[in-house]
């Protein structure tokens, strides 16, 4: 008799324990069917994922445009940078040979129109990097790139350089003929300055450097 209760007690409680597992199990899954309802249905979900896969495809492009602006824009600092430490030796030596009698002019003349390509160009470059890099510009930096390109220096050195020499020339006559040979060389020491430097010279300039 107290084996049969035992075993039926022991039956009860694993019936007991079943049950309330299975309460346990379906309250779960109820909690769990509950969650899922809120957040949507199954069409809902497919649209979130296509969302979110768009969104990552945007963060990997935006990702990849800001490591290739890094690079850029280090070559850009370095190329700037470079041509600083070049200009300002060169600024040096020009300097130097402007005031050198006669053919310090010159040196003036053709460093006075390099500078000012130089400076073009460098504005034109600041604008290219811009719009590749934020597709797009300040208007007011196309206004002021052409105050810095529009300003055509050579057209108002050529007369004065022109008119100097002319006056050269001419009192480089008579008792003061044998000091010709020595302008012209000076002249030479000039040319050979500025192409040392990579400046060009207006053509224009050389006409009058003859005497």
């Amino acid at each position: 008799m107290n084996k049969k209760l035992i075993i039926g007690g022991v039956v009860g409680l694993v019936l007991i324990l079943v049950i309330a597992g299975a309460g346990v199990f379906s309250y779960l899954t109820y909690s769990k069917l509950s969650a899922y309802q809120q957040l949507g249905n199954l069409s809902e979900f497919k649209e979130i994922n296509k969302t979110n896969a768009e969104l990552i495809k945007k963060q990997e492009a935006m990702t990849k445009k800001v490591e290739d602006l890094g690079k850029e824009f280090a070559i850009y600092r370095q190329k700037t940078v470079s041509s600083a430490i070049k200009r300002a030796e060169r600024k040096v030596e020009t300097t130097e040979a402007s005031f050198t009698p006669l053919s310090g002019t010159y040196v003036i003349a053709a460093m006075a129109t390099q500078e000012q390509l130089e400076n073009c160009l460098a504005v034109q470059e600041l604008i290219q990097f811009e719009i590749k890099y934020f597709e797009a510009t300040d208007s007011s930096l196309m206004m002021q790139q052409e105050k810095v390109c529009g300003t055509l220096i050579e057209t108002k050195i050529l007369p004065l350089f022109k008119y100097q020499m002319l006056r050269v020339r001419a009192s480089l006559t008579g008792s003061l003929g044998h000091l010709r040979p020595e302008a012209e060389e000076k002249f030479k020491d000039a040319q050979d300055l500025l192409k040392r430097w990579d400046v060009p010279v207006n053509p224009e300039l050389d006409k009058y450097i003859r005497f």
